[in-house]
This record gives C-alpha cells, structure tokens and sequence, in this order.
C-alpha cells in the first residue's frame, strides 16, 4: 500500500493471493465478481477527507483524515445483502485500525456510513 502526499490520494498495491495454485481458490467466489470494487471518495462531510478503495478480490483499504486525526484501516470486505461489511486486520507497520468491522449501506452506486452522513462515491473512470 502506498499512500501519496501531500493531497492523500491512494495507491492500492495488493499482494496476490496466499494460494500459490489458483485451482485451490474457491470457484464461487471467482464466478461471482465483486460488483462494488473500486476507489470511492467520502462526498458531503465538511472538512473530512476519506477514502474507501475495495479490490475485487475481497480486500479494501481505507483513510479518513478529520481535522488532526488521521484514520487507517485495512483488511477484507464482503456484501451481505444491501450492505458492504468491511472487517479490518492489524497490518505491519500500520498504526491501529479505525475500526473494527464497518457497515456501509448500498444505495444505488454509492456506499452510506452508518451515521448517514455523506456518501462514499465511486471516482470516475479514468
């Protein structure tokens, strides 16, 4: 992972899959694309850059920057009906998570935070 300074935008560098065979990865998850994966931009919360980039092979990443308090997280994310759950993992050299697990609600192309503030916003295709 890499995170660019000084505007915070962020570069996704994931690893490739721990399986070293991919007949031993699972054939549901690889015939079910994940539909929502992409670089998202938290729009419509003042003074409060965030963003959320989902990989489709079930991994994310995510920044949230407030004022003085910087947010990081990554780890794997899944949809569960009409939400996208986000459940994070320590990383090395990362400071702690900012969560635990976040639940994002699906309304339409855009992700909605918990508090319904905002909306993570898939960026144009470039």
């Amino acid at each position: 992972m890499t995170w660019l300074a000084p505007v915070g935008l962020l570069a996704m560098t994931l690893p490739a899959p721990a399986q070293a065979n991919p007949a031993q990865a699972d054939p549901a998850k690889a015939a079910a694309p994940q539909s929502h994966a992409g670089h998202y931009y938290l729009q419509g919360v003042m003074e409060t850059g965030s963003e959320l980039m989902l990989d489709p092979r079930g991994r994310f990443e995510w920044y949230l920057v407030y004022g003085a308090l910087d947010l990081f997280a990554e780890g794997t994310w899944r949809q569960d009906g009409g939400t996208i759950v986000l459940t994070s993992e320590k990383a090395k050299g990362m400071p702690e998570p900012g969560f635990k697990t976040l639940t994002l609600t699906v309304r339409d192309a855009d992700l909605i935070p918990p508090d319904g503030k905002g909306a993570y916003v898939l960026a144009p295709a470039q």
